[in-house]
């Protein structure tokens, strides 16, 4: 984990850490405390944090778990206990509450949160409207003026103080004039940096999901193989350490060059299954468990050979 926070720092500055949920499908009817979802399907609910790429905190919660579980106690459990050595973090998670900023807040870290709930966004875009801006008083973005911003002070209902909130407006979108313009808003802790640069570092802390989408597909942990509600949270902490594990051998066997996002090929060069080797007559055949989900890799070998 140092080595991994120390590499984030020197790429970026700062260490990232996110906080994300989402729901891990669940297929037959006997799955214990598995339940339908907002979308519909049955599921259980998968909370995560991210710790540059390193899957640091991993919680299956039941179905029908609030979208933002039990975050708080992950990050005193799994977060603050780690080794990152007072390096500057930089935290996002996938909700906008005021948990959250006062968990950050706390703890001394700069944070980033868009709001995404249409209702939450009403104030904003309100004290926007109110300011009455003329066109060439929204401060261009980007290069091509695609998007223009402005940045505004709120304090929510039961807030303990004000926040910036940075309130992006978008009139293209490529070369298509928008009928109608979307507007993007973003919590920012710091007033400090140019806003370029907070939009730039809270769109880098969301590629982080990314990294949580790695090891569910590589790994192939979509899908939790047991009816058993223990054993599916068994099933991701070993799906956690196995994440682990991989950005250990990256970070310590391997070059620098070969510290990308995905892991997919260290699992095809590196990992390898169990099998039992069996002679009947004249033919020899290897025997798999059931268990083993990932046996793509055989189709990259030249020959077998027992050892």
């Amino acid at each position: 984990m140092p080595l991994v926070a120390k590499a984030c720092h020197q790429e970026q500055g700062y260490v990232s850490v996110f906080i994300d949920g989402t729901g891990i499908e669940v297929q037959g009817k006997h799955f214990e405390k598995a339940a339908v979802g907002y979308n519909g399907e049955r599921q259980d609910w998968l909370h995560p944090v991210f710790v540059g790429r390193a899957w640091a905190s991993a919680r299956l919660n039941k179905g029908g778990t609030e979208v933002k579980g039990d975050f708080a106690a992950q990050l005193v459990a799994d977060v603050d206990t780690l080794p990152l050595g007072g390096l500057p973090v930089w935290a996002d998670a996938a909700y906008y509450c005021k948990e959250f900023v006062e968990a950050c807040q706390q703890r001394g870290w700069d944070y980033s949160v868009s709001v995404t709930d249409p209702r939450k966004k009403v104030p904003l875009l309100r004290i926007v409207n109110e300011m009455k801006l003329e066109e060439g008083e929204w401060e261009p973005l980007d290069e091509g003026g695609c998007e223009r911003e402005v940045t505004v002070l709120h304090r929510s209902a039961g807030w303990a103080r004000f926040e910036s909130y940075v309130v992006i407006r978008r009139d293209w979108d490529g070369a298509q004039l928008l009928l109608q313009p979307t507007y993007t808003v973003i919590l920012v802790s710091r007033d400090d940096l140019r806003v370029d640069e907070l939009v730039r570092r809270h769109r880098g802390n969301q590629g982080q999901e990314n990294a949580f989408k790695g090891p569910l597909t590589e790994l192939g942990l979509h899908h939790p193989p047991c009816k058993a509600y223990n054993a599916n949270q068994a099933f991701y902490w070993c799906g956690q350490l196995a994440q682990l594990l991989l950005l250990m051998l990256q970070y310590k066997v391997l070059p620098a060059k070969a510290r990308v996002h995905g892991l997919g090929p260290l699992i095809l060069d590196y990992v390898r299954s169990v099998g039992l080797l069996r002679k009947k007559g004249r033919q020899w055949t290897m025997l798999f468990g059931k268990c083993n989900h990932r046996l793509d890799w055989l189709l990259r070998a030249k020959r077998l050979e027992p050892s």
